[in-house]
């Protein structure tokens, strides 16, 4: 009996020997799987950090990545975009223009010198007073009459003033152009900036989902996922493409307004391209100069009531006479037969039309309300700028704190993506968290680019709106 035991021991032994040596043998076919598992999880631990690397420096506070030498640069390409526009060298020969009725209003107050040459048959009746017979001649005369304005109640002065107001008025409106078109200059290159930046933060979160979608049909081809997954993963690649898609068309209409003021290639304008914001802090009214300021949009009206003013004045003036010196030469006779004589005369004139139908009322009547017209077209400009300022300022504001927020927004965004990521990587995740991360993730970047130029197109627009942007590109201002 011992000696059956004994026996039986040593099978037991061999038996669980060789079952050893068996899963021994086995053993090197397990790592295949487990090498492809590795690099999947490669995959997932490297997805969205193209994303994470393009936003990074975007998410850095107060960093700018230009000098005032670039600065400087910008702003002399702008000057130069500004002046030759078609629109500005319209408004500057539209107070060349004004220059010269200005001149043409002081004219009454010289002398006005005519002249007068007539050929012809002349033929007098009889007088009794001069006891000059009737008679009947040809002759050839040259006149010459001087008039000189002495008094007019202030019709030419009012006239004067009237041309210079408008005078005032085109310079103003002139300055208004060449603002306004600075800013669409400076806002076609931040906008090219932005269209770049956004084109490739989209083509990235497309390579992003690819790479997740080619992760998800390796874990389904290995059996460690679902259709459904590789279906969700396709449904959110196909909305990557056509965002780049909306992106590039976007882009190309941006090059397109780009090169309505800028004369080169938009090749120059990059994802790097600085963008030059303005910064001011504490009291933007104090900061900037805007306390008292006001717009070219308010001078102009201002310009137009005080030329409304004037032709109010000149169109009265006008009812009442007007007095000249007239002085007059004629030389007569110089082919008839007989002696040539000389006709001379000095008159003080006096001119008073006293019925005109009802026009001199008329006329003054429209004045009035021209006048009236142009003081509410002032009172609505200057209610208009300031609610524009209001506004602006509180969008310049408000927009400085937001691009912090949206900075802590995309740092945050990174690193969910960086810990859902991990977790899905060793199947502590569903496809739907990374799929969300990783979505979370582009809006933030999108959201930050977007508010960083509209930073900087804020502040333009209110040194645009408070006439200052003329001067802070190097507009000259006379």
């Amino acid at each position: 009996m011992k000696r059956y035991t004994t026996l039986m021991g040593g099978c037991c032994l061999l038996l669980l020997a060789t079952a050893a040596s068996a899963q021994t043998a086995e053993a090197p076919a397990a790592p295949p799987l487990s090498a492809l598992t590795q690099e999947v999880n490669s995959l997932v631990m490297g997805l969205g950090e193209s994303q994470i690397a393009f936003l990074q420096p975007f998410t850095v506070n107060g960093q700018r990545t230009w000098g005032e030498s670039q600065l400087q640069a910008f702003r002399d390409k702008v000057v130069q975009a500004t002046l030759r526009h078609p629109d500005v060298k319209s408004a500057r020969a539209a107070r060349r223009a004004t220059q010269f009725v200005v001149r043409e209003s002081w004219a009454p107050w010289y002398p006005q010198v005519s002249t007068q040459l007539s050929n012809g048959q002349i033929s007098n009746d009889p007088s009794s007073i001069l006891g000059t017979p009737e008679r009947a001649y040809t002759s050839t005369s040259f006149n010459v009459t001087v008039r000189q304005l002495v008094y007019d109640f202030g019709a030419t002065n009012s006239q004067i003033a009237g041309s210079n107001a408008r005078d005032q008025q085109t310079l103003f409106k002139q300055y208004l152009s060449e603002s306004d078109v600075a800013y669409r200059a400076i806002q076609s290159y931040h906008e090219l900036v932005r269209a770049s930046r956004q084109l490739e933060l989209a083509k990235k979160n497309e390579s992003a989902r690819t790479s997740i979608l080619d992760l998800v049909q390796q874990r389904y081809d290995i059996g460690g996922g679902t259709l459904s997954d590789v279906v969700r993963a396709q449904s959110r690649l196909a909305e990557a493409k056509g965002n780049t898609t909306s992106y590039q068309r976007t882009f190309g209409a941006v090059q397109a307004s780009y090169r309505e003021f800028f004369e080169g290639d938009v090749a120059a304008v990059a994802v790097d391209s600085p963008v030059f914001d303005v910064n001011a802090a504490g009291d933007w009214l104090s900061e900037l100069g805007l306390a008292g300021q006001v717009s070219w949009k308010v001078r102009t009206s201002q310009a137009a009531v005080v030329a409304a003013e004037a032709d109010l004045k000149n169109t009265q003036a006008k009812s009442f006479a007007s007095i000249n010196v007239e002085l007059s030469s004629t030389r007569r006779d110089w082919v008839a037969p007989g002696v040539p004589g000389t006709d001379q005369s000095v008159a003080l004139v006096a001119r008073q039309s006293l019925y005109t139908g009802g026009a001199d009322s008329a006329r003054i009547a429209q004045s009035v309300q021209k006048l009236q017209q142009s003081q509410e077209e002032l009172n609505s400009a200057q209610l208009e700028y300031k609610r524009m300022i209001d506004q602006l300022i509180l969008e310049v504001e408000y927009t400085d704190q937001l691009v912090q927020t949206r900075q802590s927004t995309a740092i945050l965004a990174a690193e969910s993506l960086r810990m859902i990521r991990e977790q899905y990587a060793y199947r502590r995740g569903t496809l739907l968290d990374l799929l969300t991360a990783q979505e979370t993730l582009y809006f933030a970047g999108r959201d930050l680019i977007d508010v960083q130029i509209d930073k900087a197109l804020s502040t333009y627009k209110l040194l645009s709106q408070a006439a200052l942007l003329n001067q802070f590109v190097g507009l000259s201002i006379n």
